[in-house]
């Protein structure tokens, strides 16, 4: 298994009471996956949210390009961070195992309308 020495640490945003354990806890279960990345990690972002109905965890990280984004929902903020931490795990193996289900399709050109196939 790839180990990714340099990873960047994620930028943490807070929404409600989360204590600043709470927040190193959910940090270091995403920096945990981030060293086993398929790619570089070019930004990540960590989103605790007590004042959701449950305690809330996204992630939303760029490896090498590809956009992922994960959310675990518990009944604590830990619980949610443990399964935040499984499904960006999952997610990223399956950019392992499939690294061409990337973005594939280029943004159309400006001017062109969306989904316009050209045939008449």
């Amino acid at each position: 298994m790839t180990r990714i020495e340099q990873v960047i640490s994620p930028q943490v945003h807070l929404r409600g009471e989360v204590t600043p354990e709470v927040s190193a806890y959910a940090v270091a279960k995403v920096m945990a996956v981030l060293h086993h990345a398929p790619g570089p990690v070019l930004r990540a972002s960590l989103t605790l949210d007590a004042a959701a109905p449950g305690d809330r965890v996204d992630a939303h990280v760029n490896i090498n390009g590809v956009g992922v984004h994960v959310h675990g929902v518990g009944s604590t903020m830990q619980e949610a961070a443990d399964l935040m931490q499984e499904r960006l795990r999952s997610r990223l193996h399956h950019l392992r195992r499939r690294p061409q289900q990337g973005p594939r399709i280029p943004p159309p050109e400006l001017g062109e309308p969306i989904g316009v196939t050209g045939a008449s």
